[in-house]
């Protein structure tokens, strides 16, 4: 699974889910953090839609960390293996997890096989949202071209 998507499930999905995945992690293997969770700035980029150029619209808070593992059951470490979690807002707890969950699927941590069935099944939950939320928008749309038949006819 790539980055992007794994990141993606794990940020808009249950919040139960990232935590239970690093719970796994954490009980099996021991965690260091390398840097704790702090607050950063990082520049909002878009697109002008019209020249197409990029512009920075701002800034946005964001909470990072990075973390390391070793094995708890041997005394042989994974490797130099580190994993890094940022998300937006001010979520310490949240940023560690992501971090450990990066750290796993970067050592190619067993356990990580077993996620992909777990994180699927939460991104097609997303997905459903996401479809009902569009849906309840697209009800209260309004119709201009039927307006003004509505004023032309009065």
């Amino acid at each position: 699974m790539k980055k992007s998507r794994l990141t993606h499930i794990l940020v808009e999905g249950a919040p139960d889910l990232l935590e239970k995945l690093a719970l796994q992690v954490e009980q099996k293997y021991q965690v260091t953090l390398v840097r704790e969770p702090e607050r950063s700035l990082v520049m909002n980029k878009a697109r002008d839609s019209v020249s197409g150029n990029p512009f920075y619209m701002g800034e946005i808070l964001i909470t990072e960390c990075t973390v390391s593992v070793e094995s708890v059951e041997s005394v042989e470490l994974v490797g130099s293996v580190y994993g890094f979690g940022a998300i937006m807002g001010e979520e310490p707890e949240r940023a560690y997890q992501l971090a450990v969950v990066d750290c796993a699927y970067n050592a190619k941590l067993p356990e990580t096989l077993e996620w992909e069935t777990l994180l699927i099944a939460e991104e097609l939950q997303i997905d459903d949202k996401k479809r009902l939320e569009h849906s309840r928008l697209m009800m209260s749309k309004v119709n201009f071209d039927t307006m003004g038949d509505q004023n032309v006819k009065s």
